[in-house]
């Protein structure tokens, strides 16, 4: 006879994996982060406090954060740095690179702590266009800047409505060829697969703090407890969800385009228990703009880098088999990249400057 569903097995409608993780058949999802020592589990969910959740299993793993802070890629604090890519990670691994065996060996019959967090799509889906499209991420800048759909840098809180009205109609994440990969936008059903893993627990964002209880009672019992979870917050959205941005059937429109997540987390959420905050004020306005900026020189910073390494490489191919007169001619690609960075460091002490300029102006109405 088997044992009754624990209380987390309950809330998320799953059981714990007899003969490992994976119930369904599938892959190991690659968006896993596994800890062996502290037999944790976590399966990763884009806009549901997963800075937060990487920097509290890195500190955990002992990762050194100094690999993080060395990404080249255009992220607008140290914090986001633990979203470069996976070769950072030199002790946290991913189900999908672990072998059969050792994946059939991590179930929570087995005494393993496996664990999702997710939230309600309106203000998620709120977050990933304000973070990534709103403010300008330079990535998404660089790939959809031209697209009708993308916003403008704002003057009012009626240009924000606007513009996130008419992407929500126009939902380029379900066609849009690129736009349709990323992760930012998907239903979490396809990243959190609830019917396909065993988990201890799927947590939802606005319950995060009985997460943190069930994690520290979970490492307790391996002796491997803390006082304090390492969990920084990283807030790249200045501005709130409001009412004013999902009227006029704008939440019907989302409830609709993430019925997968309604149909089967739905049960938690519900459009009146959202936190809805008051309308925003002049110097959130300001905040946006100002970050716009700051991710506007970001980008500009990210471009030049991606050009020094392509002629670093470019300098390194040629270096072989060049004829001596060549070799005096030509700076060795050493000093190609020594020049390269002092040209960086160059512009990011401009941007520096920039930076600290536009505060000033942000703390001052008169910007």
């Amino acid at each position: 006879m088997s044992a009754p569903p624990t209380g987390s097995e309950q809330a998320t409608g799953t059981r714990p994996a007899p003969h490992g993780i994976v119930l369904d058949g599938g892959r190991p999802p690659s968006n896993s982060f596994v800890l062996p020592q502290h037999k944790i589990v976590y399966i990763s969910v884009t806009k549901v406090a997963c800075t937060a959740l990487r920097w509290m299993l890195a500190d955990l793993a002992g990762e050194d954060p100094e690999r993080f802070y060395e990404a080249n890629g255009p992220h607008l604090t140290r914090l986001m740095t633990v979203h470069d890519t996976r070769d950072r990670w030199h002790v946290v691994r991913r189900l999908s690179e672990m072998s059969p065996e050792e994946v059939a060996e991590i179930s929570v019959d087995n005494g393993w702590f496996v664990f999702a967090a997710v939230r309600d799509p309106w203000s998620r889906l709120w977050s990933a266009w304000e973070s990534k499209l709103l403010t300008r991420h330079p990535g998404f800048v660089r790939k959809y800047g031209d697209q009708p759909w993308f916003p403008r840098i704002p003057r009012s809180p009626d240009d924000v409505v606007a513009d996130f009205r008419t992407f929500v109609e126009t939902h380029p994440w379900t066609t849009d060829p690129q736009l349709v990969r990323d992760s930012h936008f998907w239903p979490q059903v396809r990243s959190v697969r609830p019917d396909g893993l065993g988990y201890s627990g799927v947590y939802d964002l606005s319950a995060l703090s009985r997460l943190v209880a069930d994690l520290h009672a979970h490492l307790a019992g391996l002796g491997l407890d803390r006082d304090e979870l390492y969990m920084p917050r990283a807030n790249e959205t200045p501005l709130a969800l409001t009412s004013d941005v999902l009227a006029g059937g704008v939440a019907e429109q989302v409830r609709e385009l993430y019925r997968p997540d309604f149909d089967r987390l739905g049960d938690r959420w519900r459009l009146e228990d959202l936190r809805l905050a008051e309308p925003w004020s002049p110097d959130a306005m300001r905040a946006v703009r100002f970050q716009a900026e700051v991710n506007e020189r970001i980008g500009d910073l990210a471009a030049h880098n991606r050009r020094l390494r392509r002629e670093l490489r470019e300098a390194q191919r040629r270096r072989p088999g060049r004829r001596p007169e060549e070799s005096a001619a030509e700076p060795a690609p050493e000093a190609a990249a020594a020049t390269g960075a002092s040209r960086l460091a160059g512009l990011t002490r401009t941007a520096a400057v920039r930076g600290r300029a536009l505060a000033s102006r942000v703390r001052h109405t008169g910007s």
